[in-house]
């Protein structure tokens, strides 16, 4: 019969144990709240229609803040969003360097690989970016008939990406803090 009893409390424990969520300490707390407003800053900026430098300023903002709540991160805290958030900063960073290939007059991203083509491709996807092709007399002889992402169709793209992977590893936090 003391087995039974101490066999009932156990599995007793055992239930209560892995049925409680982990206690999230309060600094992380803190600090994902500072991510996720500057994430969100980040969101709505890009939305509205940002330039280049408010783009660049708000990305150090939201990225610094990342580094923090990541520094803070519980291990107890078992949530998939980490990869949603890093695509986002990943997203905005590609979003920032292709602005800076355009402001420097250099060659739009170009298959196979030039000015970091596959990153493109690799975050976005084939099927979600614009893509054209340089005509068979383009300038740059090696460019004829390639693939390329020109940047102004893209840019607006790499953003809303980036916010839809910020906003879906934004919702699986919070829902698994309630």
């Amino acid at each position: 019969m003391r087995r039974l009893a101490f066999l009932l409390v156990a599995v007793g424990l055992l239930f209560t144990a892995c049925s409680s969520k982990p206690k999230v300490p309060d600094i992380f707390k803190t600090q994902l709240m500072k991510f996720l407003e500057e994430g969100t800053k980040t969101n709505a900026k890009a939305s509205q229609g940002v330039s280049y430098l408010e783009l660049r300023e708000q990305m150090a903002n939201t990225k610094a803040a990342y580094d923090l709540m990541s520094s803070t991160w519980p291990p107890t805290l078992a949530v998939d969003c980490r990869s949603d958030f890093e695509k986002a900063l990943n997203g905005w960073n590609l979003t920032l360097y292709i602005w800076e290939l355009k402001f420097k007059k250099s060659d739009e991203p170009t298959e196979p690989n030039i000015n970091g083509y596959e990153r493109y491709v690799a975050f976005a996807g084939i099927d979600h970016l614009v893509l054209k092709v340089h005509e068979s007399d383009f300038v740059v002889e090696e460019y004829r008939g390639k693939i390329y992402l020109p940047f102004d169709e893209n840019i607006p793209v790499l953003l809303a990406i980036a916010g839809s992977s910020f906003n879906e590893g934004r919702d699986k936090i919070l829902k698994a803090l309630q």
